[in-house]
């Protein structure tokens, strides 16, 4: 609304209304928390909706009013308010107070009283009051200046005119009305006989009750059934009538001492309710508040907003903003191309200081010849700040914009703060369970239009929010262990990641056309083979025409069903049913050969960079729940190794001539981190480094001699290793095995009496889950398991399961983020050209070197990540070297560093 709003709330009202919306609502200790929940979803709700300049909750106090002294049974059939609601009222007012909003009540004052006075103390300063409440008392309020917003929002607004059409009367002979009629809910008698129809012809024709009083007789000739008995109990019940008006007349001239305080500001009190929503697991709303949408408290920020947007026109301009920047020492920055028809590049970019100034510029506007300065000048001019580290750098996705500032050969350093990496993890240190990005999206924006008023919206936007984000949340990284883990690990590792993702990976195009060509030669052949035995042509790819055939035309056993409940065709469906039939075995070669083809060659032959004849992945730091990087576009951390053509595909990974490819591989990693979290000495000793944890595993599993091991046995060794680190069941263990689960059952007891203090260590985690609903991890990483306390068992389990899960995958995941973080600034500094980190896979790094510096290289990696965290049990690297990452070869170091 554009006019001066104030909103008055009344409480009592809303009490009910929430509490009987939100009935079944309570927090984990059992407490109800329903009314809270909806008295926040109103404040919002109505601040979104009106974008008023206050709203003050009114509520009345236990003590009794002028009314109960006119008439004892006023309110008197009212039941006594629910103890959940009673428990709910004092914590409601704190949080209100917290969130800024004035609370009026007064000891011996009905709150209509209150309502009724504020609303014609605001009227007079001309502000346009609402209130919220459906209380048919509050429409005498009703004029030009005052309107009632029912509580059902999708009704609409009460004012002068609507009245009318329902009421058939004036909001001013709304108490007129009630004293004849009564009102049930606040105990009012009215007069009896007269219903609704009747007292609006009365006061249509005499305007208030007194005005019908004083015309008693002429009423005879109104046209009503029955008006002689009407009148006759008019008259037999006018102390009745009266007293029932003055029960229902609002007093407007009430003596409020401390109106003045409640226009006044009082800013939310942010920390409060983050801890009031925590204890309440209000998740939504601390996500809100984080994201900055939460209304009822961005309402006064508005107030506070001193922004200043600068376009950076001449070198004049520019000249300032470097002033500001190195007196400041730390700025945001937001940088955006977009294309515009497919025609014109646009430049644009923003920064962000913190005296709330923002310096913007935007390439290729519509009068581009009148400008005096471009972008090249702008960004050689800001050449040296941008790459140097002393100037700290604020943004969101800052990747974005080392990869932009490449293309002008600039290197960006000093990323200091991404908010992106701050909200995950804020993420994964409290109960959220979603993360949505909060602020303007930063990928390549396309315009199909040129609207330059939007584009600088946006720019501008983009670096101001940035800014805000960091100092509102800079207290919470300034924690001890949160410093660390992000000033030590998260934001460094973005700087390693940029470099990366910039390095590439070389790649033979031509050994992958090849490859494609060969495939579709053999999928071909594999298609007609499956015509020939079926008899007739279909879809292989489609699930629906393969299900007639198995199940129709051959009447082959249902093995398995999809959550959908139709017959399933899966992998594991189709190698069973090999064993009766060759169709389903060639159905699945041909699945898994059309899926290499379409995933990886496909789609690594049009990712190959022209200019540099290499691919860029992008990897992500907020994409998984346990802290693992990924990978995308391309995802090379999935590239198959398993099948002989996934073989092939790792053949096209090359390296320049004089360089070689080398990966190091953390040997056992998570084994090692779980004997270091129980400290089992019986694991601790099967993983020293002359033993093989698999081979040592099976002895006890199996119960046999070295000598007696096959390769089998070390096998499912191997996957229980692996598997009853995160929690699996002996039904579990029986799928996978493709055992009986008597059988599993009695692997995992026998894997437990040897490794009796990892089960110890497994148990204890689940008790401090649920005790604290969080885990701490070596590095001092808080993750969250919300539903570690379900009644859900299907949930409960799944999060058991994470407990164990996250605890070893983001332990793993930071011991190799230091690797990396320590390995690429030797290199900066040692061996700027004879080494780079390409590719991270996993529990894997890979890099390119120098052919000539390969050994003191290969002692060097190995040092540092050997040793960049210390574990009870000693981390192991196992290296390989080679031309291609396919053949790579066993590199085995005879002295350390």
């Amino acid at each position: 609304m554009d006019k001066k709003t104030i909103i008055l709330i009344d409480g009592h009202y809303c009490l009910y209304q929430t509490h009987f919306s939100f009935l079944k609502l309570k927090n984990n200790n059992g407490e109800p928390t329903g009314v809270v929940y909806g008295y926040i979803k109103i404040f919002n709700k109505l601040t979104k909706i009106f974008n008023p300049k206050k709203i003050i909750t009114i509520f009345d106090t236990p003590t009794q009013n002028f009314r109960h002294k006119l008439y004892t049974q006023y309110k008197n059939n009212r039941p006594p308010i629910p103890e959940n609601l009673k428990k709910q009222i004092q914590p409601l007012q704190e949080i209100i107070r917290a969130l800024g909003i004035p609370i009026v009540s007064i000891n011996n004052i009905e709150a209509d009283d209150i309502i009724g006075t504020l609303s014609k103390q605001f009227s007079k300063k001309k502000y346009y009051v609402l209130i919220y409440s459906a209380d048919k008392d509050l429409i005498q309020l009703i004029n030009k200046q005052v309107s009632i917003i029912p509580g059902n929002f999708k009704k609409e607004i009460l004012n002068k005119n609507n009245v009318y059409k329902k009421y058939g009367i004036s909001p001013t002979s709304i108490a007129d009305f009630l004293s004849l009629v009564g009102d049930s809910s606040d105990n009012i008698p009215g007069v009896p006989g007269i219903g609704k129809k009747t007292a609006m012809i009365l006061l249509k024709h005499f305007v208030s009750i007194k005005d019908i009083y004083n015309n008693i007789e002429k009423i005879y000739d109104l046209p009503i059934k029955n008006i002689k008995n009407i009148t006759n109990k008019l008259k037999e019940n006018k102390k009745i009538a009266f007293l029932s008006y003055h029960l229902t007349k609002i007093n407007k001239n009430i003596l409020i001492d401390n109106f003045i305080t409640t226009i006044k500001y009082y800013p939310a009190n942010i920390p409060l309710l983050l801890q009031k929503f925590k204890y309440y697991q209000f998740n939504q709303y601390i996500e809100n508040i984080y994201n900055n949408q939460f209304p009822i408290i961005n309402m006064y920020k508005k107030k506070k907003n001193h922004n200043k947007c600068i376009e950076i026109i001449n070198l004049n301009v520019l000249s300032e903003l470097i002033k500001q920047i190195i007196k400041k020492k730390i700025f945001s920055i937001a940088m955006f191309t977009a294309t515009v028809n497919k025609k014109n590049n646009i430049f644009s970019m923003s920064i962000s200081t913190k005296n709330h100034t923002t310096w913007w510029y935007v390439s290729n506007q519509k009068k581009s010849n009148t400008k005096s300065i471009n972008k090249i000048i702008i960004l050689n001019t800001i050449k040296s700040i941008l790459e140097d580290e002393k100037y700290r750098k604020i943004g969101t996705n800052l990747k974005n914009i080392f990869h932009l500032l490449k293309k002008f050969n600039i290197t960006l350093n000093g990323m200091y703060f991404d908010t992106s990496i701050a909200c995950y993890n804020y993420k994964l240190s409290n109960t959220y369970k979603n993360y949505q990005k909060y602020l303007i999206n930063t990928h390549p924006i396309k315009y199909t239009s040129y609207n330059l008023e939007k584009l600088i919206h946006n720019i501008t936007q983009e670096s101001l929010m940035s800014l805000k984000i960091y100092l509102k949340t800079k207290d919470y990284f300034s924690i001890k262990d949160k410093k660390k883990i992000f000033y030590s690990i998260d934001m460094p590792l973005l700087q390693v990641l940029s470099t990366m993702e910039n390095n590439g990976v070389l790649k033979k195009k031509k050994i992958l056309k090849k490859q494609k060509k060969k495939t579709i030669k053999t999928l071909n052949k594999l298609k007609k083979k499956i015509y020939y035995i079926t008899q007739e042509k279909f879809n292989i790819k489609s699930n629906k025409q393969i299900q007639y055939i198995l199940f129709k035309k051959y009447n082959f056993p249902h093995i398995q069903k999809t959550k959908s409940g139709n017959i399933s065709t899966n992998e594991k469906v189709l190698l069973e049913l090999s064993k009766i039939h060759k169709l389903p075995k060639i159905i699945l070669q041909y699945r898994i050969l059309s899926k290499l083809k379409n995933t990886y060659l496909t789609k690594l032959i049009q990712l190959i960079n022209k200019k540099t004849n290499k691919i860029h992945t992008t990897y992500h730091q907020t994409s998984t729940s346990t802290g693992r990087l990924s990978s995308r576009n391309p995802n090379l951390q999935n590239i198959p190794i398993k099948t002989k053509l996934g073989r092939k595909i790792r053949i096209a990974f090359i390296v320049k001539k004089k360089w070689l490819l080398l990966t190091a591989d953390y040997s056992q990693i998570e084994l090692r981190i779980m004997a270091h979290y129980s400290q089992d000495k019986k694991m601790i000793q099967d993983l020293s480094f002359d033993q093989d944890i698999h081979l040592e595993t099976a002895k006890h599993i199996f119960k046999i001699k070295s000598e007696q091991i096959k390769s089998y046995h070390r096998n499912i060794a191997k996957v229980i290793n692996f598997s009853i680190l995160y929690g699996i069941s002996p039904f579990g263990l029986s799928q996978q095995l493709n055992i009986s689960i008597l059988e599993a059952s009695e692997y995992i007891k026998n894997y437990f009496l040897t490794y009796r203090k990892i089960k110890k260590y497994i148990k204890y985690i689940y008790h401090i889950a649920k005790k604290n609903k969080y885990i701490t991890t070596l590095f001092g990483r808080n993750i969250y398991i919300p539903d570690i306390n379900s009644t859900n068992k299907t949930v409960k389990n799944y999060a058991k399961r994470f407990c164990i899960n996250s605890i070893i995958q983001n332990t793993a995941s930071d011991i190799i983020k230091t690797s990396m973080i320590k390995l690429h600034t030797i290199f900066k500094k040692n061996f700027r050209n004879d080494a780079k980190i390409i590719m991270h896979i996993h529990d894997e790094l890979i890099f390119e070197i120098k052919e000539e510096k390969k050994k003191p290289l290969i002692h060097l990696i190995k040092h540092y990540m050997e040793n960049s965290t210390k574990l009870i049990t000693p981390l192991y690297i196992s290296i390989k070297i080679g031309k291609n990452w396919k053949e790579l070869k066993s590199y085995t170091l005879n002295t350390s560093i």
